[in-house]
């Protein structure tokens, strides 16, 4: 079927979180003020999109109380098609607790997602053909694929009516060993990939969780070749402090390599930074996919403004990303 990679609504299927931050200087186990807002990688990923001039919607299921119903209102503000998220009342909204890194210390995550309403998330509980009927890019994560065997069903079958239906099937690999153990991850993310088209993964999970063997220089574009992706995009990252690092982005093909400029900056919160750049890739390739050193550019100036605001969502416009790849960093607008 013709890929509809050009049309402008792109569909995300996860977990929505609410996610509590200590203040900053504090330990977990010590502190007694948090800032609370909502996030989640998918999601992420179509807010920031629709911040990019898309249209979005997301597909979750969140706890029928003020915490759920917040979560949707969020989203609505976002301009977020909330229209097939399904409210229940048994099972509570998941959680997420941090703890900023500071200097040599690192960020904490702790979670509270395993009976979560999202986790209860069944492949019935959608009409995936009329959700996805009228989409161009289905995005999912490895996240949905750990919080529980039904979300990670519903994600799999998602994926599969996303193919048959002619979407390009975005998949972040963002693997998470607090919610699934290596074991198992090898075992369930060679079945997923086989769905994938665009992909955003390291060097580590394309060996290691795909168990993708060859080690030269075609690393990563051989692995286009054996798995069938259109793309992969990377990131690597020298980490100078839990403030301040170094980035640069790569995208690969089955014949061809893009590589970014390197970019030193200070983090103020990393989390969402990953979803941020898949983005920004993503909004690149919809403007035109076939220029892949832009859609790498907008990837890598969406992760990194990001990083400069409290949250786990980017909210920055084409004219930002724009700037950003445009001007100094020590460039002051006045």
């Amino acid at each position: 079927m013709k890929s509809k990679l050009n049309d402008k609504l792109i569909i995300g299927l996860g977990e929505f979180l609410i996610r509590f931050t200590a203040e900053r200087g504090t330990l977990i186990r010590e502190a007694r003020n948090y800032v609370a807002n909502y996030g989640g990688s998918e999601a992420n990923v179509i807010i920031s999109l629709c911040h990019l001039g898309h249209k979005g919607r997301y597909i979750t299921r969140v706890s029928d109380d003020e915490l759920g119903l917040g979560a949707i209102d969020y989203l609505k503000t976002q301009n977020v098609d909330t229209s097939f998220i399904q409210k229940r009342g048994q099972h509570p909204l998941g959680t997420s607790i941090v703890e900023e890194g500071e200097g040599v210390r690192p960020s904490v995550v702790i979670y509270n997602r395993k009976w979560s309403s999202a986790a209860q998330m069944r492949p019935e509980n959608f009409d995936f053909e009329s959700i996805l009927k009228d989409g161009c890019i289905f995005h999912v994560s490895g996240i949905s694929l750990s919080i529980s065997e039904k979300a990670r069903c519903t994600t799999i079958e998602a994926m599969k009516i996303a193919k048959k239906l002619g979407l390009k099937v975005s998949f972040d690999f963002n693997y998470r060993s607090k919610l699934l153990s290596i074991d198992d991850a090898k075992k369930i993310y060679p079945i997923v990939t086989n769905y994938a088209d665009i992909v955003s993964a390291s060097k580590w999970d394309i060996k290691t969780l795909l168990g993708f063997s060859h080690d030269d220089k075609n690393f990563f574009n051989d692995a286009c070749k054996e798995y069938g992706f259109d793309y992969i995009f990377s990131r690597e990252r020298e980490i100078i402090s839990s403030r301040e690092q170094i980035m640069q982005g790569f995208a690969y093909s089955k014949d061809e390599t893009y590589i970014s400029d390197k970019y030193k900056f200070e983090i103020f919160d990393r989390i969402g930074a990953g979803d941020a750049f898949v983005a920004g890739y993503l909004h690149g390739l919809l403007k035109n996919k076939n220029d892949i050193n832009q859609a790498l550019r907008y990837g890598m100036a969406n992760c990194i403004l990001e990083q400069t605001i409290l949250g786990d969502c980017a909210r920055f416009s084409e004219d930002d990303l724009n700037s950003f790849l445009n001007s100094s960093l020590q460039e002051v607008k006045r």
